[in-house]
């Protein structure tokens, strides 16, 4: 995806959400990169929001670029509602799937598996306690920030990830993009975002 062709699809949806995320393990080059391509699109498209994880490495990096300019635009969909309290950003919102109601969590939890089969009954133990259940609420969260789930959180319109270009479906980071597959939301890889904007 080119800056023309991601402009194309802001400027049709201008007040829609961008999925900005990916890897945790990411290069400080890399990590500076995305927090400056964050900061573009905020500067360049004003009324874009923009979602990412609660986690370290890509979201943060990303999410410090939103938080910069404006963190009211900044949207952060974390496993459960307490996760990582002392890395929030002022004045961003957030979300997790406890805020779901019990058809979105049955829903959600469909196009989990469906996007990730091996994991279905990982997802089937979404609602007890443990370790398992701790994972599954990791998926749930990741497809949750693709398919939206309320007027504050629609569907985004496009994504951008930082993956291993060797790998890229591996993770928690491939099932965000199998998800967004799944829905039709286009998305690109590093090796586009990062020629976007100047160094």
């Amino acid at each position: 995806m080119t800056l023309s062709e991601f402009t194309t699809i802001a400027e049709a949806y201008p007040e829609a959400v961008i999925l900005l995320e990916g890897r945790r393990s990411i290069p400080d080059h890399d990590a500076a990169l995305a927090t400056l391509t964050a900061r573009r699109l905020v500067e360049r498209f004003p009324n874009l929001r923009f979602r990412s994880g609660n986690a370290e490495g890509t979201d943060q990096a990303f999410s410090e670029g939103i938080a910069q300019v404006a963190p009211w635009r900044l949207q952060v969909v974390g496993p459960y509602a307490g996760h990582r309290k002392s890395a929030r950003f002022a004045h961003a919102v957030y979300d997790s799937p406890e805020s779901l109601s019990s058809v979105q969590d049955e829903e959600l939890a469909h196009k989990t598996a469906k996007a990730s089969p091996k994991n279905k009954g990982l997802i089937g133990k979404r609602d007890k306690k443990g370790a398992l259940a701790a994972k599954a609420a990791y998926l749930i969260r990741d497809t949750m920030k693709v398919t939206g789930h309320s007027e504050l959180f629609p569907k985004p319109v496009c994504a951008l990830f930082y993956v291993d270009l060797n790998d890229p479906f591996a993770g928690g980071t491939g099932h965000t993009i199998r998800v967004c597959q799944q829905e039709g939301v286009p998305y690109a890889f590093q090796d586009s975002w990062q020629q976007w904007f100047p160094k």
